[in-house]
């Protein structure tokens, strides 16, 4: 056996063109593979092999595909993975006076390491009918192929680290042109304490699909740790239609703050060379006191509710005298006196009644089974004091201020007045519905903060909600 290498054609040629000048860590650089073949050799094309050593370096680059609308055929290329498909678009060209069929592929790589990279060749072999045969039906086949091949020319790929003198504390990993951050807020009248919704919306030509957002709190052009409260660690964005979505939970920590300050994103320019650091606009809030529950308040609450049932208690009507023992016993003192006045305490004698042999036995029946329901109604009693008397102290204390403050909510007139009820109540209880807390707490707020709002009533529906979510709260007090 004899082997020689495949001879080169002239009727095609293979080029991989990358930028010249020299590329950043991250950079999006755009890369085009391209397949001539002369016209005619088309016709007589069997079968072809392509390889680009760069694609199968993936421990230095990275690639996405790229989709231009016009692809209409496609390329195989072999790979340390094996043989792939890829989506290519079919032009007519002019060169050197021939005219060729061209295949051309678009990529996006991207360098992971900086560092001066060898990229070997390109090349592609061609298989070409040189005799032909046709079958019963007519279809032709190559009875004898020969083989061609074309190499491009080896490339190098300067890629140089970002600088980092002067890199701003906003910088995240975006790298590209024309960035633009937009900030939007789910609110903007809150109380201290109550979570905000912030909407980031990033744009730009980069890659959005490595880019975060940089840590805004304590840093230049983000968030005072004296005004806000934002979670720690890196947030997972979505991209979708050309820009990439985050959404950030801050929470005010005091009255006195009065906007969401502008919020700065810096990118890197790699045509520049240089960082660029756009800011959003500023949100205005309204922010209100948050009041906390204290002892004081749960105290004269249930005082006012004990006070409340005595004196319900003192003005219903009481019960008859029987048989005017006040007259009779002048000096009775009370109602117990009084009721024995006239009373027959005569002793029973006859033996067959005590004995149930008479015919008013059946009352004795009733009063064992009275005894034994009593017996088991004690027994129950028991159980469920010396329960209470062993619950958590703090359970217990729970319980008693939840139950003032569903009273307090179910009084309550005003949007301020539940406002303010629920938020007690979710300082008390352990188990809180967050989400559908917060949503109703936006509606009432929106209501008491609106000109002339605060002190209107309050509609039957946004009313009853209330009322569930106060009861639900209580429900869920961990007793």
């Amino acid at each position: 056996m004899e082997f020689g290498e495949i001879p080169a054609g002239g009727d095609q040629r293979i080029l991989l063109i990358l930028p010249d000048d020299p590329v950043y860590v991250g950079q999006r650089i755009p890369l085009r593979l391209q397949w001539w073949i002369q016209t005619d050799l088309v016709e007589r094309l069997v079968g072809h092999e392509v390889r680009v050593p760069l694609f199968d370096m993936g421990d230095l680059f990275g690639f996405e595909e790229v989709d231009r609308g016009g692809q209409n055929n496609a390329m195989v290329i072999q790979s340390a993975a094996g043989a792939k498909k890829y989506a290519a678009e079919t032009t007519q060209e002019v060169w050197d006076g021939r005219s060729w069929v061209v295949l051309t592929i678009d990529r996006i790589v991207i360098p992971l390491k900086g560092g001066d990279y060898d990229i070997p060749a390109a090349s592609v072999i061609l298989e070409e009918g040189v005799r032909w045969q046709r079958s019963f039906f007519g279809e032709r086949s190559a009875t004898q192929v020969r083989r061609l091949r074309a190499t491009d020319t080896p490339k190098v790929l300067h890629v140089k680290p970002l600088p980092t003198e002067g890199q701003p504390d906003s910088f995240a990993g975006a790298i590209g042109q024309g960035f633009t951050l937009e900030v939007s807020a789910g609110r903007s009248v809150v109380q201290v304490g109550d979570p905000i919704a912030l909407t980031v919306t990033l744009r730009g030509d980069g890659s959005l699909a490595t880019a975060s957002l940089p840590r805004w709190v304590g840093g230049e052009g983000g968030l005072s740790e004296k005004d806000f409260r934002v979670p720690e660690g890196n947030l997972a964005g979505l991209v979708a239609d050309g820009a990439k979505k985050f959404e950030v939970m801050v929470r005010v920590l005091h009255e006195g703050v009065k906007e969401i300050p502008p919020l700065a994103y810096s990118w890197f320019d790699p045509r520049k060379g240089a960082y660029e650091t756009p800011t959003s606009r500023p949100i205005a809030l309204s922010v209100g006191a948050a009041k906390m529950v204290s002892a004081g308040d749960v105290v004269r609450s249930q005082e006012a509710a004990v006070g409340e049932e005595k004196s319900e208690v003192d003005q219903s009507p009481k019960p008859p005298m029987s048989g005017g023992s006040e007259q009779n016993d002048p000096g009775a003192k009370g109602v117990e006196s009084s009721l024995l006045v006239g009373a027959d305490l005569a002793v029973e004698r006859d033996v067959d009644v005590l004995l149930g042999l008479g015919r008013g036995g059946w009352w004795l029946a009733v009063v064992a089974w009275g005894c034994y329901g009593g017996g088991l109604g004690l027994l129950a009693y028991g159980g469920w004091w010396w329960r209470r008397s062993r619950l958590d102290p703090e359970v217990d204390s729970r319980r008693r201020q939840l139950r003032a403050l569903v009273v307090g909510v179910e009084r309550a007139q005003t949007p301020h007045e539940l406002a303010d009820g629920l938020r007690r109540m979710a300082a008390v209880a352990v188990d809180v519905p967050r989400g559908e807390l917060d949503r109703l707490l936006e509606i009432l707020d929106n209501l008491a903060y609106a000109p002339q709002g605060g002190g209107g009533s309050v509609a039957e529906d946004l009313k009853s909600r209330s009322v569930v979510m106060a009861r639900r709260l209580e429900g869920g007090n961990g007793s």
